[in-house]
């Protein structure tokens, strides 16, 4: 009736988008509070939030509401997929290189052919369209997996290492999707001209990464540095949605997805000075754009046709789940990820993630694909990645039972990790040791000395994997992360070491930990004058300069060659 009224209202009367967003966000909440009740996933309650409007009949009597929702979903996936290229981390990439492309590809290549195959002969769509959202529905929800392994404890196992590279493999064929779909799906059966259209596609995606990186490497700091001296927080963030929209449109002038160019955007602000100031300034954001998102993949859904196939859904449901759980198993028997830690990985990337609720419609305004897939995609994704939680929770309590199924025994770690990062959360007044080269090793070993306890963080796999294997507190990650700051216990710890002679880690995350623990002792090294004034700008004043320690050293040693001993001199430095 509300509604109705405000239809029909005078002039003043209420923007039909603005309507839709209120009478979206009263659902959420109103939904939201009853699955908080329940503590069940507010992820697919979002999704329900949309179906339930969808079909309840209150858009009817919304002006223009497929208008608004077509707006809504594109709002949603230009900002998520912006997220998600901030979160995009290259460093770990090249460190989880050998998961990400040995697990990734036989992940996405089982996926790809039986989801193929199946939805060809099930729906008896073409095989390259069946191939397509085949390989859509083979990727995972990376927030979700990660998200779930910290909730249980296990952010630094060999379950979630698998997880993040195979969800980075995930990531890098969503977009090489997104580049090559408008090729094949709008050129004539010539395979030259199919060919060629695709080395065309190839090269304005080129040429957008190239303009994308010059604007990156030359502009974006300069225009940061900028906003960023006049102190002004409301303008930062301004300035980030800017970024974000400029590249997209840049993507899109070159006939490129402006997901895409979002996703880009993300990606290369990411790997800027400010990326970390940026991040913190999106994320909380994020949480609204992910409902904006599933809400607006809700509102796409028709429950009549859905409820008229609904045997068809459940099957393909658990047809897509086991695939995906065997796919994973399968990826981590070659990876030799041990039995318990392999199965937590799988049943954590059996969703279908948020990326095909992006990739679907792109590829519906391409080439149409039977509505009903398109529901069935949209539904499994929703209700999997809702149900993520609940599946690690039930493959948790029969890991036991599962690994005795010959083929699922691996060889096991020497070291329960899981223990062992449960021994982590309980830890207080404790150092944390960034990086474990020379100086790292040589801080932690006299540190042990006295009992004090350390967790070490390290972005190498095998330095990291050789000190669990010795019963130590470490693991692979880093500490510029937020996820890695939660678990390494900074708002307990007493100290915190960047044993690194690179000053921008504890510039980027100085802030971050002094408003985690306002009492923690930063330590920070410098090689040049110039950053250990940065850093004491900062507002970090433990800081080794090592030009000048060498130089002490140098005059300590060679005062001893001359016989030259002075009463403030130190001890005299071994050799």
């Amino acid at each position: 009736m509300v509604l109705s009224l405000l239809a029909s209202g005078g002039p003043n009367d209420a923007p039909p988008f603005f309507i839709l967003l209120t009478v979206v966000f009263m659902g959420i909440i109103a939904i939201a509070l009853i699955l908080a009740h329940f503590r069940q996933s507010l992820l697919a309650g979002y999704f329900i939030c949309g179906v339930i409007l969808a079909n309840c009949g209150i858009l009817d009597h919304i002006p223009n509401s497929d208008v608004s929702i077509q707006a809504l979903s594109e709002v949603g996936i230009i900002l998520l997929m912006f997220t998600l290229g901030l979160e995009f981390s290259v460093d770990e990439l090249k460190h989880l290189r050998k998961t990400a492309l040995v697990g990734g590809g036989i992940q996405m290549f089982i996926c790809t052919a039986a989801f193929g195959q199946g939805l060809h002969y099930a729906t008896g769509m073409d095989m390259s369209h069946s191939l397509t959202v085949g390989a859509i529905m083979g990727l995972s929800s990376t927030a979700v997996a990660l998200k779930s392994f910290q909730e249980f404890g296990l952010s630094g196992t060999s379950g979630a290492k698998m997880a993040v590279g195979i969800a980075l493999f995930q990531d890098i064929a969503a977009i090489m999707l997104v580049a090559i779909m408008p090729q094949i799906f709008t050129a004539a059966p010539d395979s030259w001209e199919t060919a060629l259209n695709i080395g065309m596609a190839v090269l304005r995606g080129l040429v957008f990464l190239g303009a994308a990186w010059l604007i990156g490497r030359y502009l974006l700091p300069r225009i940061m540095l900028a906003v960023a001296r006049t102190k002004s927080r409301e303008l930062f963030t301004l300035m980030v949605f800017a970024i974000c929209s400029g590249i997209a449109m840049l993507a899109s002038l070159l006939g490129l997805s402006i997901a895409l160019g979002a996703f880009t955007a993300g990606l290369f602000v990411s790997s800027s000075y400010y990326s970390h100031r940026v991040l913190s300034e999106v994320l909380p954001f994020k949480d609204l754009f992910l409902t904006i998102f599933f809400v607006s993949a809700g509102l796409l859904i028709d429950i009549d046709g859905l409820w008229e196939h609904i045997g068809q859904v459940a099957t393909f449901a658990s047809f897509v789940l086991a695939i995906k759980f065997v796919a994973c198993l399968t990826a981590a028997s070659f990876l030799k990820i041990p039995g318990r830690m392999g199965i937590m990985a799988s049943t954590a990337l059996t969703n279908v993630g948020e990326f095909s609720l992006v990739l679907i419609p792109f590829m519906q305004e391409i080439s149409p694909i039977p509505a009903l897939v398109t529901t069935n995609v949209y539904a499994i994704a929703a209700v999997s990645m809702g149900m993520t939680p609940l599946l690690m929770k039930a493959a948790r309590k029969l890991t036991p039972l599962l690994v005795r199924i010959p083929g699922l025994k691996t060889k096991r770690e020497r070291l329960n990790v899981e223990t062992l990062i449960t021994r982590m959360e309980g830890i207080r007044d404790h150092a944390i040791i960034c990086g474990y080269g020379p100086v790292g090793r040589r801080l932690h070993e006299s540190l042990s000395q006295y009992g004090i306890p350390c967790i070490i963080i390290d972005l190498n796999a095998d330095t990291v994997k050789s000190l669990l294997n010795g019963g130590h507190l470490a693991f692979l990650g880093d500490i510029q992360h937020q996820i890695t700051m939660d678990l390494a216990g900074v708002r307990t710890a007493r100290l915190i070491a960047f044993t690194f002679p690179d000053p921008a880690p504890a510039l980027s995350t100085y802030m971050q930990l002094k408003g985690a623990n306002a009492d923690i002792t930063v330590i920070a090294r410098a090689k040049f004058r110039s950053e250990v004034a940065s850093l004491h700008h900062a507002g970090i004043t433990n800081v080794i300069h090592d030009e000048m320690e060498t130089g002490a050293a140098a005059v300590r040693l060679a005062k001893q060659s001359f016989d030259i001993i002075e009463p403030s001199d130190a001890p005299s430095l071994s050799h």
